[in-house]
């Protein structure tokens, strides 16, 4: 029984519009360079720029529903033991991995502050901020799923690792 409300449901809809935001203005650059031979010098970088937060928000709403690719084959051979052991032990992997991701992109995110992106004049540090943004939600989102939560849906049927 999970006790956690969806609160990935709000990444959900935003990456949706993101997603129908990119398919409007690629189809409008097109139509405007093929169409009116005007191309529209700021459109692929604004997708672009949209794509790398699509990304980003879109993996920490899979966090939230446990539902990331994995290869269980050797995790389901496991004992029950074994399989709690090495839940564990993803889990703080994964967080590790997630706060060093995040941390270095801050740093990154910096750096990046002091230039603008050629097209849109935006600040280059809103390509380098779904990094940190992603990977604190990802953090968040595993850990309370295993407060609140358990494993993925169920108590330790071996099903999945996470």
């Amino acid at each position: 029984m999970n006790l956690l409300p969806d609160l990935a449901k709000p990444l959900r809809l935003i990456v949706g519009i993101l997603f129908a935001a990119i398919v409007v203005l690629t189809v409008a650059q097109v139509g405007f360079r093929y169409l009116l031979g005007s191309p529209l010098i700021w459109s692929e970088e604004l997708s672009k720029l949209l794509l790398v937060w699509m990304v980003f928000l879109g993996a920490a709403a899979v966090a939230f529903d446990g539902k990331h690719l994995d290869v269980d084959v050797v995790f389901k051979a496991l004992p029950r033991a074994a399989r709690t052991a090495v839940r564990w032990l993803n889990l703080a992997v994964a967080v590790a991995f997630f706060a060093a991701m995040g941390w270095f992109a801050l740093d990154i995110i910096e750096i990046e502050s002091w230039a603008a992106l050629g097209a849109t004049g935006l600040s280059a540090a809103w390509v380098r901020a779904p990094a940190a943004v992603g990977a604190a939600l990802i953090i968040v989102f595993l850990i309370l799923r295993r407060i609140a939560g358990g494993w993925r849906d169920s108590p330790d049927d071996g099903s999945k690792p996470l």
